[in-house]
């Protein structure tokens, strides 16, 4: 409106100057003078009533959390095929040198890479959040740069005796930590004080997976910030973690319980994933308001469409939680 105004003022004085000139202006100005204003005020107007264009949404790798180590031993290629058929190109995975021998675990890896799945050491437990220092969270780094190091040389090995070339030695990316310290029940008894424990042992961690070139993903709730707990969250997102994963579990409102995970990641250019359960409902710590066991993936691929055409300058990759559950919708 403003642009169109100020076309017109122009053209008025432009008129008026014409008039005020001493000599007549040449027979027939006066009429292209006009013409020429009347199709720059529509061309205007139709510049002024076009929509801007919004940014076009932009979806992440699509990724699938599996808690079971014991997936790690089995050569039957179920989970990639899955995973293939479903989209799903990262693997959130649990390991265990208790369960897994290092050649297995570097066979593993490396038919994930054959496959063009990223995985990332998937750990941790509530208890890690008591501790400011980040002893067992640092524990879990060493852990996860330790399993690297076993898959290179098991890998190695293997191509020195069969004699093949390779472009890409296969690695874990990163560290994924679900730590809930909100399930304690010192949480009860004085948030605050859990919270700047867990975000101050994160920071710990964080320093020391970068130092091994690791990335870490901190699973969250989506409810931090609605439980007084913002300082912390942003303080958590800004120093103790590359992205984010949010728990993002209530059915029908992802969109609304992300917002501030989303201004929080665009301040500190960090990356958000949210998560779906697919869990059946056990009316206890998975209530049926919380998972997409019985509403489909058809249900859940459609609100995380709602997700991103909601925050179209962020990149929001997807989860799934988990193998096990995705197995069990897919039966349905």
């Amino acid at each position: 409106m403003c642009i169109m105004k100020g076309c017109a003022n122009m053209c008025r004085q432009f008129y008026a100057s014409i008039r005020a000139c001493p000599r007549a202006p040449p027979r027939g100005s006066r009429y292209v003078f006009t013409l020429m204003c009347a199709m720059l005020l529509l061309t205007v107007s139709a510049y002024a009533a076009a929509p801007a264009e919004k940014p076009a949404p932009v979806s992440g790798p699509a990724g699938l959390f599996s808690w079971s180590a014991e997936t790690v031993n089995k050569t039957d290629g179920e989970l990639f095929k899955l995973m293939k058929e479903q989209g799903l190109t990262v693997l959130y995975q649990n390991i265990s040198s208790k369960n897994s021998r290092q050649e297995q675990m570097s066979i593993f890896v490396e038919s994930a890479m054959s496959e063009g799945i990223t995985v990332y050491y998937l750990t941790g437990d509530a208890s890690w959040g008591l501790d400011p220092d980040g002893e067992r969270l640092c524990e879990a780094v060493e852990e996860a740069a330790a399993y690297n190091r076993r898959i290179k040389r098991k890998f190695l090995e293997r191509r020195e005796e069969d004699g093949k070339q390779w472009t890409t030695i296969p690695q874990m990316a990163g560290i994924v930590f679900d730590i809930e310290p909100y399930t304690l029940k010192e949480w009860d008894k004085n948030p605050e004080k859990v919270m700047k424990s867990f975000v101050s042992g994160m920071k710990e961690a964080y320093a020391l997976a970068q130092d091994y070139g690791l990335e870490v993903i901190a699973c969250i709730p989506w409810y931090y910030d609605g439980k007084g707990q913002q300082k912390g969250l942003e303080e958590l997102i800004k120093n103790g973690c590359d992205r984010i994963a949010v728990m993002n579990y209530y059915r029908g409102a992802e969109v609304k319980n992300i917002a501030t995970e989303v201004e929080l990641a665009q301040k500190y250019g960090k990356g958000v994933i949210t998560i779906y359960e697919l869990k059946k409902a056990d009316g206890h710590g998975v209530k049926e308001i919380n998972t997409y066991y019985n509403s489909g993936l058809a249900a859940l691929k459609k609100s995380y469409v709602s997700v991103l055409e909601a925050y179209p300058e962020q990149t929001i990759s997807i989860a799934y939680h988990d193998y096990r559950a995705l197995k069990e919708v897919l039966k349905k």
